[in-house]
Parts: C-alpha cells; sequence; structure tokens
C-alpha cells in the first residue's frame, strides 16, 4: 500500500489576529475612524476564525463587502473578496474560489495595490496546485515573490517561500522543497505566526519522512501539533495529527496510528473540511486493508467521491493506487483493470515531462533575473563618481541662485530705503523678513552641506567597501534630494513673505512631512547616535498650510537634535484629545533642557540662542518664525522644560 504524506499547502494571512473574541472584534469595527482600518479589521476576523466559526466569518465577511460596495471602497471590495476566495477554497470549492481571486486581482491591479496583488498570486497558486496544475501554480508564487522581494514584505515572502516548498514538494523535488522551507524559516520571526510556523515544522517533517529519516520528521510533527493546540488552528493542527498518523503507521505502531488518525477524522467531519476528511479517510485505509481489505476499500470509495468533487488530482493519484491494491488482494482483476487505467490518466495529468521542464524553466528564468539585478547594481555603483559630480553642481548651482536672488533683494531694499523715506516702517519688515530667511537657510541647509561633504571625501576613499559605498550613495543622494527641496521651500517662503500672500490652508496627512524631515535630519541623528521615534498615527489628518507645518516640524526636531546628548532619545507625538477642534503634535528630547530665565521670551526674535550638546550654533530666531507660523494657522505653540531633563516643544493645527 502507498503511505501518504501530505504537505500542507498554507494559505497564510499576513495579519495575526492575537487571539481576539468575536466582542472585541465588534468593538473594534464600530470604532474603526476609517474604512482602512475596518479593512485590517476584516482580515483579523478571518484569521481568528476561518475555521473555528466559518458561518459567523461568512456572515462578518459578506455584511462588510455589502458595505464596501455601497461606499464603493476599490481596497476594501478586493480584500473581502480575497478572503471570501480563501474561504471557499478551505471548504472545497474551488471553482468559485478562483473566481472571486481573479475578481480580487482585477481590482488590486486596477488601484495598483501591489501588496494585495502579491496575495492574491500566491491564493490562486494554492488553488492551482491543489487542483494538480503545479506548472500553474509555480508560475503564480513566482509573481508573487517578485512583488513580495520589492516591497521588503517579510510576511509575504514567508507565505510564498512555504508555497513554492509546497509545489515542489508534490512535484517530487524534495531537496528543492528544503530549500525553499529552510529559506521560510529565516522570515518566521514573528511569535504571533503561529500558522506559518506550524506549517513549516509539518512540511520539513514531511521532507525527512520522505528521506526515511522518521526520528526526525516525528519531533517537527510533535512541534507543530503542540504549537497548532488552538481553536483558531484547527487546519494546521488537523495535518499535524495526520502526519503524525502515518509516521507511527510507518512504525508499525497502528494502534497509535489510527488514534492520531481518527481524533483528526472527527475534526475534519465537524468543521465541514471535505478535502481534509477525504485525505484522512485515504490514510486509514492503509492501516485497514492489512486486516480487511473490503473495508479499506469502502473507506476509498468514500475518500474517491469527495475527492473526485474537489478535483484534487493528487489525492485522486494516491486513491487509485491504492483502490488497485486492495482489489488485487480481493481477486476483482476487473475493477482492477479499470482502476488502473483512471490511475494512468491521472498520472498523466499530474507529471508529464512538459510540466516537470516548465517548473524547471521557470526557476531558471527567476535565479537568471536575480543575477541580471545584481549586473545593474554593479553599473549603478559604477556611476557613483558621475553622480557625485553632479550632485555637486547641482548644489551649487541652487546655492548661487539663492545667493543672486538675496543679493538682488538687499540691492532693492536699499534702493527703496534711499527713495521711498516715508515706507520706512515697511522697509524695516522686509528686512526683518531678510534676517529671518538668512537664519532659515544656516539653520537648515549648513548641517545638510556638511554632511553631504563629508560622504563625498568617504566616496574618494579607496579603502572604502563596497556596501559601504552603496550605503553612501543612497544617504547622499537622499540627503541632496532633501537639500534641493529645503532650497526650493525657502525660496517660496521668502517670495510669500515679501508679498505678503497670506495662509494657503489645506486638508493634508501629515505622514510624508514628518518622515521627510525625520530623513533630512537622520545624518545629524546618527551622528550623535540619538534615535528618532515617531509616535504619530498615520491617518493623522490636519488642515493648514503645509509649508508652515513643514516648517515648523523640521525646526523643533533639529532644535531637539541639537539639545540632546549622544545616545538620547527624541520622540514625536500627536493627540486630539487635549485640545478641542486641534490636533496637538509634541516633541519631546532628554536633552540640556532649559533655563528658567530663558523660558519666558523663547519665542520672541531676541532671545538669545545657546549651543546644542555638539557644539551646534542656533540664531534664535527659529522658534520666533515656528510661533508665528502657528498662529497664523489657528493655533499656538509652548514649551514645558527642567534644565538637566530636556524640553518637550507642543504646537497645535486644527483638525481636518
Amino acid at each position: 500500500m502507498r503511505h501518504v504524506v501530505i504537505s500542507v499547502t498554507a494559505i497564510v494571512l499576513h495579519l495575526s489576529a492575537n487571539g481576539q473574541n468575536a466582542t472585541q472584534f465588534k468593538n473594534r469595527l464600530g470604532s474603526a475612524q476609517n474604512d482602512s482600518v475596518k479593512t485590517e479589521v476584516y482580515r483579523d476576523i478571518y484569521a481568528q476564525y476561518q475555521f473555528s466559526q466559518p458561518d459567523s466569518v461568512y456572515y462578518f465577511l459578506q455584511d462588510g463587502l455589502k458595505q464596501f460596495l455601497e461606499k464603493n471602497y476599490r481596497y476594501g471590495i478586493a480584500t473581502i473578496t480575497n478572503l471570501l476566495g480563501s474561504e471557499d477554497a478551505n471548504h472545497g470549492n474551488m471553482g468559485t474560489a478562483k473566481k472571486r481571486q481573479e475578481d480580487a486581482l482585477k481590482i488590486f491591479e486596477e488601484i495598483n495595490n501591489p501588496r494585495g496583488i502579491g496575495r492574491v498570486e500566491n491564493d490562486l497558486g494554492v488553488i492551482e496546485g491543489r487542483s494538480g496544475n503545479f506548472d500553474v501554480a509555480t508560475k503564480h508564487f513566482f509573481t508573487a515573490l517578485k512583488i513580495h522581494e520589492g516591497l521588503a514584505d517579510r510576511d509575504g515572502l514567508l507565505t510564498t517561500y512555504i508555497n513554492l516548498g509546497t509545489v515542489n514538494d508534490a512535484s517530487n523535488n524534495s531537496d528543492k522543497a528544503l530549500e525553499y522551507f529552510t529559506k521560510a524559516l529565516t522570515f518566521a520571526t514573528d511569535p504571533n505566526e503561529v500558522r506559518n510556523l506550524c506549517n513549516l515544522y509539518n512540511n520539513i517533517g514531511i521532507i525527512y519522512a520522505k528521506k526515511g529519516d522518521l526520528k526526525t520528521s516525528l519531533d517537527y510533527f510533535q512541534k507543530a501539533l503542540k504549537g497548532s493546540n488552538k481553536e483558531e488552528y484547527v487546519d494546521v493542527y488537523i495535518y499535524s495529527l495526520l502526519n503524525l498518523g502515518i509516521v507511527y503507521q510507518k512504525y508499525g505502531d497502528d494502534e497509535k496510528s489510527l488514534q492520531y488518525l481518527h481524533e483528526a477524522l472527527q475534526i475534519a467531519k465537524n468543521k465541514k473540511m471535505p478535502e481534509e476528511y477525504a485525505r484522512i479517510l485515504l490514510n486509514i485505509s492503509s492501516v485497514t486493508c492489512k486486516k480487511n481489505p473490503a473495508g479499506a476499500i469502502a473507506e476509498l470509495t468514500e475518500a474517491l467521491d469527495t475527492a473526485k468533487k474537489l478535483g484534487v488530482k493528487s489525492m485522486l493519484d494516491d486513491i487509485y493506487f491504492n483502490l488497485v491494491a486492495n482489489n488485487k488482494t480481493l481477486g476483482n482483476y476487473k475493477a482492477v483493470s479499470t482502476l488502473q487505467e483512471e490511475e494512468m490518466n491521472i498520472d498523466d495529468s499530474l507529471f508529464n515531462i512538459a510540466k516537470v521542464k516548465e517548473i524547471a524553466n521557470l526557476e531558471t528564468v527567476y535565479e537568471l533575473e536575480q543575477r541580471n539585478n545584481d549586473i545593474k547594481q554593479l553599473k549603478l555603483t559604477e556611476q557613483a563618481d558621475l553622480l557625485k559630480r553632479n550632485v555637486l553642481i547641482l548644489i551649487v548651482g541652487g546655492l548661487v541662485a539663492l545667493l543672486i536672488f538675496i543679493s538682488v533683494y538687499l540691492r532693492k531694499t536699499r534702493l527703496f530705503n534711499h527713495a521711498l523715506s516715508r515706507q520706512k516702517a515697511e522697509l524695516a519688515a522686509s528686512n526683518n523678513v531678510k534676517d529671518q530667511l538668512f537664519s532659515t537657510i544656516g539653520h537648515d541647509l549648513r548641517g545638510p552641506v556638511a554632511n553631504i561633504t563629508m560622504m563625498l571625501e568617504t566616496l574618494e576613499d579607496e579603502n572604502t567597501e563596497a556596501e559601504e559605498r552603496k550605503y553612501l550613495f543612497q544617504a547622499l543622494r537622499e540627503q541632496s534630494m532633501s537639500t534641493l527641496e529645503t532650497l526650493d521651500n525657502l525660496l517660496y517662503w521668502g517670495k510669500s513673505q515679501i508679498k505678503v500672500s497670506g495662509t494657503q490652508a489645506e486638508t493634508f496627512n501629515t505622514t510624508e512631512y514628518l518622515q521627510k524631515n525625520i530623513s533630512l535630519l537622520h545624518i545629524s541623528a546618527m551622528q550623535k547616535k540619538i534615535t528618532v521615534i515617531n509616535k504619530v498615527p498615520t491617518d493623522t489628518v490636519i488642515n493648514g498650510d503645509t509649508a508652515h507645518f513643514d516648517f515648523i516640524i523640521r525646526n523643533l526636531l533639529s532644535n531637539a537634535i541639537k539639545y540632546t546628548h549622544e545616545n538620547g532619545i527624541v520622540e514625536i507625538s500627536a493627540g486630539k484629545n487635549i485640545k478641542p477642534g486641534f490636533t496637538v503634535f509634541a516633541v519631546k528630547d532628554n536633552g540640556v533642557g532649559i533655563q528658567k530665565e530663558l523660558l519666558k521670551n523663547i519665542f520672541e526674535s531676541l532671545s538669545s540662542s545657546t549651543r546644542g550638546t555638539g557644539g551646534e550654533k542656533g540664531t534664535g530666531i527659529g522658534l520666533m518664525l515656528c510661533k508665528k507660523f502657528a498662529e497664523e494657522n489657528g493655533g499656538n505653540i509652548w514649551v514645558e522644560s527642567e534644565p538637566g531633563k530636556g524640553a518637550t516643544f507642543y504646537f497645535s493645527f486644527r483638525n481636518a
């Protein structure tokens, strides 16, 4: 008899539900601030209850789909359609599952959501793999692999490597399967990813069982069984029981084998998991046939009916093989002839030479693309010197343009001062703007330009390692782009002040401006080994002038780094419950703090500026501008500090 060791084909969601109950999920849905958050709650619901409460899951998902359809929220529609397709596949409805996944894929492509595309490609591969179309499944998995590699998506890579290992195992390429499973283990670092890790234990145990190392395989199956012994991981638990039953049968311990197999069979029946139920029956028959071949045939016939409905060709192949063996034992040679013909047809569809070549060719194409990417990277490195020169030209050109602008402005100011004495007060205000502009230039550009010079000198050193050159090249490019962007913002700001254009209010998400300024000041922080922590929620939306908000964040973050000691911490946070109608942002450091006598006038233009912990200079005008911009946007700014205990600067902007 053929002893069947089943490779676990994992449909893995990229979030873990962390054991939340139905009431918690309902509360989370009710309190979700937007559709994006609500979509992730539905994904958690599916991950938690897909096997333990499938009817409830289906109800939740259908209700969510209805809501998103009414709002035409495309991302939510695609995500829930993907989850419903996975649920259909769990219960053997492969045709419906494939149709749903194709619908989800189309929407994800329309809205250009690569992470969603990668998930669906994996799920489509699983459906094709279960149907025995291993070459088609492999194409889907490699498409998903490229996407998740481009996104550096740990969960996506973990899922894809599990699936690639599974399809290679099903294609009898055990060595390649073990290679992929081993790669997957390097990504299974999240303690909440129990399903992924236990699937891996099962799959690796299967490979060792096929190689004849039953002791090692038994150890892996036991770890999988122990880790998945929770209601939400019932699918993995069933496969762990199944694999343990098969190994103990190979050991000759039929009693213990049947104990595990019957427990798995009962769970599969209760949870309405037809594919698993048929697969377990198939393995039970391998034990039954030793004493009761007729009973084994009955079990196999029941499994055959289910496998035909599901279209799981790999299982049909094993069932026909065992039916042939049992009918030979009973002397039913007429049945044997018919069954052997069916078995040969299945074998041909599963393992024809064209499919094997196609899978091998896909491996080769993928590896070739990887090598081409390496060659492109080398060419980019060779172009570093040329880019360095171009960057210097851009920076110098920008500075010259700025100096010309300032020179022209000063000349006009002097002419107006001599020709129009009656406008003395206006000219004084204009000169004040000029002083502010100079101060801002020194505050925001001197540090980044100095960092660029330092990185260029390091690149010129022949002893600089290739990996370090690659890092410096990326950092130089980011620093240069940020510096040029800052130049543009300064010119715009100066012009707007001169023309008295007023505040340009709009609704915007703060994430882009926070991340940009953290990146801009990354080198300064890194030089002092200061950790910058951004605790502002990614969905924080406010109303105001983006240039003003950008200036305030950059100035406060720069000051925090300046006055924080080495190895210090700077935190940026935001809250909506401090001041009604406003979002209050806080920039906190654990640096030198501010003397009490300086706090009173710290936001005034004539307040003095102290040196930073690294000797950094300041003008004292930046905080005055922060106060001006905050008030022009309807908010205000204040500070709390004690000498030696750091400082926290607060400012408020209107809610969107």
